[in-house]
């Protein structure tokens, strides 16, 4: 099931990254190693990554900042710090840097196998819920100006009457616009389309 998956390994320990290397091959995964941020870098630019085990200690570079120069670079991948301080000041820092979890050196085979199945699975939720973000979002922009401000209002959890006295038309004509919606957006109820519309970012249903 791991073969699919690849985890890189950081640290200018050359020893140690290889037997971290070797545990993580015969749990499954594939691996590429890498002993300093540069070799990161390129390694991340190069082939697809699900999960990032970087030490701390990079002799000159932390591995905090090479945390965050994947963030910023868009790697979305899960980052894990391993360090052999174990305080609680680097842990907070990595974690603030965007690393998924911080681990301490000697480390637990379990446990370290542990953090990176729970990193991976959390940020493949997160990408899921991103790309239902933008899926609702890219839905709701092929309404009309008209259609768009019948959502809002039916978003604020507002009565057919009600938006139709707002804006000066026939309740008959707000449940057109409102089927017109449903069947535009291929949904089949109102509860849907407020579903929807709070996922794009309309906000919650106000009393």
């Amino acid at each position: 099931m791991n073969a699919s998956r690849t985890v890189m390994v950081v640290d200018d320990d050359r020893g140690f990254a290889h037997s971290l290397a070797g545990l993580l091959c015969a749990a499954g995964y594939r691996t590429c190693v890498s002993h300093d941020p540069a070799g990161a870098m390129l390694h991340a630019r190069a082939q697809p990554v699900d999960c990032a085990l970087v030490d701390y200690n990079l002799g000159a570079t932390l591995g905090t900042s090479l945390i965050a120069r994947l963030g910023d670079e868009g790697h979305i991948f899960p980052k894990i710090m391993i360090t052999g301080f174990g305080d609680v000041r680097t842990a907070t820092q990595a974690m603030k840097l965007g690393a998924a979890d911080c681990l301490e050196k000697p480390y637990d085979p379990e446990e370290l196998l542990t953090a990176i199945e729970t990193a991976m699975a959390k940020s493949r939720d997160r990408v899921q819920v991103s790309d239902g973000i933008r899926e609702a979002r890219r839905l709701l922009q092929q309404l009309t100006g008209r259609e768009s401000e019948i959502v809002d209002a039916i978003v604020a959890g507002r009565s057919s009457k009600q938006i139709a006295d707002a804006l000066s038309v026939s309740q008959r004509t707000v449940e057109a616009h409102r089927a017109n919606v449903l069947q535009k957006l291929a949904i089949s109820n109102t509860a849907s389309l407020v579903r929807l519309a709070v996922l794009a970012g309309l906000g919650p249903p106000q009393a």
